[in-house]
């Protein structure tokens, strides 16, 4: 009991006070999509400011009642993977359609998601927009290209993306060692 006393103290001397406050409701947050970005303000992943880019944000709400936000889709699938021994209760994107700010959220297993257009991308050279409408993701494929596909064609872009990135590092690191000398 004393030893879990000095822990809870150097927690807070360290600035713990939001780690205290999620111990305290059990770690859980029955509705994450309640003032989402003043909760979660910065991505778990990359530490960027999700108010920036609200168009891009993903919200993603864990079975055990927890929620986390990202910046984008593709943090958003690295959280997934990281994750995914918790479960899902539901994971939210935005419709980029919506023309409120910040961008409304919608649940991502329903949004359709315009793949590889020329709207900016998040995290990625490859863009992942999410849209609450089929037709308003065709509408803007007409203007600024791309395939429309689904959040798991999305999150599997996303991890493509993220294999190939490992890969050619690792290439241009043998590369390296090759060139000093090394085995």
């Amino acid at each position: 009991m004393k030893r879990r006393n000095v822990l809870l103290g150097a927690l807070l001397l360290a600035g713990g006070s939001r780690v205290m406050a999620e111990m305290d409701r059990g770690a859980g947050d029955p509705e994450p999509l309640v003032n989402e970005l003043e909760k979660y303000p910065r991505c778990v992943i990359c530490n960027m400011d999700r108010r920036k880019f609200h168009y891009a944000r993903h919200l993603l709400h864990y079975g055990d009642g927890a929620a986390q936000g990202t910046c984008s889709v593709h943090c958003a699938a690295e959280c997934m993977l990281r994750e995914r021994r918790r479960g899902f209760r539901a994971i939210y994107a935005p419709d980029y359609a919506s023309t409120a700010e910040p961008k409304q959220l919608v649940e991502a297993a329903s949004a359709t998601y315009l793949i590889g257009s020329d709207l900016r991308g998040v995290m990625t050279p490859v863009s992942k927009v999410a849209f609450a409408s089929r037709e308003a993701a065709l509408q803007a494929q007409l203007t600024y290209g791309g395939e429309i596909g689904s959040f798991a064609t999305a999150i599997a872009a996303s991890f493509d993306e993220t294999a190939n990135s490992l890969v050619r590092r690792y290439a241009n690191d043998r590369e390296r060692l090759l060139r000093k000398g090394g085995s």
